[in-house]
Parts: C-alpha cells; structure tokens; sequence
C-alpha cells in the first residue's frame, strides 16, 4: 500500500502561482478595459460625426434656401437682421445667431456641442473668394487634447439656389470663420463702394535716425524710421489694390507732415496700375526733415476726405456709398501747431492841448491769434504773433500743439463720416501722446496699434487693412430692399 504525501504547497510555490495569475489577470483587464476604452472613444467620435453631419446637413438647408450670403472672419459682428452661423468663444459649440424681429436680438441654436475635451475648427472658402457665383465650401475639424490632436476633418459644397450672390470675405492670413445669411424676400439693388483712404504720415527729422538704435548711424542692420515706414506703406497700397471686385474703388491720398502738412497728394484709385505706380513712387520720394505738427495733418486729412466725399456723392452715376478712413502714423510727441493771426487798427490821441483837445493822433494796431483751422497749405515759416508776413505759419509749443491736435482731431470724429487707425511707430512717441490723440480722434483702443520694428510695423498695417475689409464685406456685397409686393 503506497503511502499518500500530505505535504502542501510550499510558500514560494503559492508565491509564484499568485503571481503568475495577477500577470494574467492584469493583462487580461489591461485587454477588456483598453477595448472598453476604444469602444468609447469610437461611440464618442461616432456621436460627434453624427451630430456634426446633422449640423452641417442643417447649414447646408439654410444655404439653399438664403436670399443672401457671406462668409466673414467671424460672428463679432452679428448685425441686426442678418443671421449667423459660426463657433461659441470657446470653440466648444457651433451656434446659429438667428435674427428674431420680434425681440430685435440673436436667439443662439446650438448645432452641435457641447462634447467633453472636444474643440472645433470652421472655415468657409471659394475657388474665387470675390466671384458671384453661388457656391461654397465648407470644412470642420475636431480637435482633442486642449485642440493639439486633430481627431478628423469633414468638407461639404454647398449651393445656394436662391442666394442673390455669394461672397467671401476672407483672406489666408484671415479666413472665412462664420457665415452671415438673410432668408426674407429681398430684391438686387446694385451699390456702388468708394473706399478713400488717407495715409497721414509722420516724415518729421526724427524719421530718419535709425530704428533699432537712433544713436548709431543708420545701416542694414540698423535701417532709418523713414526706410521702412516707406517699405510698408507700398506693401499696403499692394495689399488693398489685390481687391478685384468691380463694385468698390479703392482710392489713397498721402498726407504727410512734420513742422506743417505739406500738399497732399490726390486719391489715386490704386486698382488702376498707372495710378497705383504713381503713388508707389510718391512714398518712395517721401524724405525726413522738421518738427512734429500732428494736428496740421489732421486737419489736412480732414479737408482731403471732404473734399474726395463731396465729389465722390456729385459725380455718382449709380447708387453710391462712401466709406472714408485715416492711418495715422506718428514717432514723436507733437511740438508744433499752425496758427494765423488777424489785427484791428483803432486811432488813438497820444498827445493833447491844455484844454483837452488832442494835439497828436496815431494810429494803434492789435494783434489776436488763432488756430488755423481752413483748408489749405500754411507758409513753410515760423508764425510771428505781430506781423503779416507768416501767417498762417507754424508755431513751437508742446501745449499749444496738443491743443491744436485736439481741434483737428474733433475734426475727424465722426464715426458716420470716418473710421481712424493709429500707429505708434518706434520707441520715442509718449504713451499718453498716444492715448491723447485717440481720445481727440475718437479712435479706441483697437484700432491703436504700437510697432518698434519693420516686422511689427508691417504686421500692424496688415492688421489695419484687414479690419477695413472686415468692415466694409457688408458693404461690398449686394445691397438688399425689402420687395414690395
């Protein structure tokens, strides 16, 4: 009879079983809980196509069937009576802004979103962005991981069967964002756009140190104010001359100043190439020399877009809108004004007899001086309070020139009348400078732009001439009126 072993398993035995089950086991978890975990994110991915196909299915519809159409950089703007389909602020959510007449605002319809960790991408573009056919592209992207990972990317082509013309206003460097749509009963009135845009320059004799550094002579790698100011003045007169729409001009004047503002230039339409080639070779002509009157600029600014309006409204054979700006250019805090002066001439008795007659008359000049507020061009000399021979000239006096930039820029504060930009160019022009003549211009905060650099300073031009496309793309596209039935 063999005996039965009643040994047990030894410790090291259990030990090593153990762990060969826990190295199974995890491995089999570490399976089930990644499948689990792709099974999610293929459900969560499967849901956020779903729901972005059913929104863009959604804009498609909208598309169709809108009376007219615009994709613009962004849905910013929401003007009344104008509905817009774009992104929440935070990327999370695509939103219909529709229009409601009743309570005059945008009632916010959510087309897709909110989804955990997900961000979205929207961009509307054409094979030709100004052309006035009615077709349009879509593209929408998810994003994960705080919007680093793209998940995937769907495109749609629309056509907007009954859209009077479809226009897209975006650029490379700022693309198409939103969609702007009306859905009423509109007929086609054909509009008219003159865009006048004055370049009122700075070209004082601080324009020609250097800008890196104004102590050192100027060189390549240390270029004059005045060199590069001339560099990207041209690539902006190219920049707006790249508008091809038939229904807006786009004229440029140069107002340039330093102790006074010299005769501007005329508007040249720089669509035409002569005439853009014309002004191309008056920036490069421009030189620095004199002191700093800002307000004369101002005020020849001022005179030049009144006189270009006035004209504009005259001679319009069609419907026609008038949209006028300014780009003021200063690298120095104002020193001069330009003031004139007048006199009245009185005849006084200097002498008299002992019984109170007078014996000697002679005659007594008083002088009153005051700001030149007129159109036209100052003597190139220094005022003299008492005398006729420089007036209107110009006067040194950094209070009595700040009083004259405030004048001049109540001048141009008109929103309905202009729009102004302002560039702080360099190191040497004072943060308040900057903030007073914004306050007299009416010009807030986001059209004040601050450059130290050729870079900086080309980037801001860029900036300032997209934000006047941006501003007119309502004006550029078909004028609506309601039809009368």
């Amino acid at each position: 009879m063999r005996a039965i072993n009643k040994k047990g398993f030894t410790l090291l035995e259990v030990v090593v079983v153990l762990a060969i089950l826990g190295t199974v086991m995890s491995m089999i978890s570490g399976l089930l809980f990644y499948g689990f975990d792709v099974f999610q994110l293929t459900s969560k991915d499967y849901q956020v196509q779903s729901d972005v196909r059913l929104a863009m299915e959604k804009t498609n519809n909208m598309v169709r069937y809108s009376r007219a159409l615009f994709a613009v950089p962004d849905v910013d703007y929401l003007d009344a009576e104008w509905s817009y389909i774009g992104l929440n602020s935070d990327h999370t959510m695509l939103i219909n802004y529709k229009w409601d007449p009743i309570s005059e605002t945008h009632i916010q319809e959510i087309m897709a979103g909110p989804f955990e960790g997900i961000t979205f991408n929207i961009g509307f573009d054409k094979t030709d962005n100004l052309s006035k056919d009615n077709t349009l592209r879509m593209y929408l992207e998810s994003f994960t991981a705080e919007g680093t990972v793209k998940r995937y990317d769907i495109k749609s082509g629309y056509e907007a069967l009954n859209s009077l013309q479809v226009i897209n206003y975006g650029t490379l460097t700022n693309p198409a964002t939103a969609l702007a749509y009306r859905e009423e009963a509109y007929s086609y009135e054909n509009y008219s756009l003159v865009v006048n845009v004055a370049l009122v320059l700075d070209i004082s004799g601080s324009m020609g140190w250097g800008l890196v550094d104004p102590n050192d002579y100027t060189s390549t790698s240390n270029p004059s104010r005045i060199s590069v100011l001339k560099t990207q003045s041209k690539a902006l007169v190219t920049q707006f001359s790249q508008n091809t729409n038939t229904d807006i001009s786009i004229n440029m004047s140069l107002v340039t100043f330093s102790s006074y503002a010299k005769t501007p230039t005329i508007f040249y339409n720089i669509k035409n190439s002569t005439q853009k080639s014309t002004l191309m070779s008056k920036i490069t002509n421009l030189s620095a020399n004199g002191n700093t009157n800002t307000g004369d600029g101002l005020r020849r600014a001022y005179f030049e877009l009144l006189k270009k309006q006035t004209n504009d409204l005259a001679t319009a054979t069609t419907d026609t809108l008038v949209k006028n700006y300014t780009i003021i250019l200063v690298d120095g805090d104002s020193n001069h004004s330009s003031l004139y002066n007048t006199h009245t001439t009185t005849t006084v008795c200097t002498r008299y007899y002992s019984n109170g007659s007078c014996r000697t008359w002679k005659d007594q000049t008083t002088w009153y001086q005051h700001y030149f507020e007129e159109d036209g061009t100052i003597d190139n000399c220094s005022f003299t309070s008492s005398s006729v021979n420089c007036t209107p000239g110009y006067d040194y006096g950094e209070s009595q020139a700040n009083d004259y930039v405030s004048l001049m820029g109540g001048k141009l504060s008109d929103p309905d009348f202009v729009t102004n930009y302002l560039v702080s160019f360099a190191t040497d022009v004072s943060a308040s400078q900057i903030t007073f003549i914004a306050d007299s211009s009416n010009i807030p905060s986001q059209r004040v732009f601050y450059a130290t650099d050729a870079d900086e300073l080309g980037l801001s031009f860029t900036e300032i001439q997209m934000s006047i496309t941006n501003d007119l793309w309502q004006f550029l596209g078909p004028k609506l009126a309601e039809v009368v039935n």
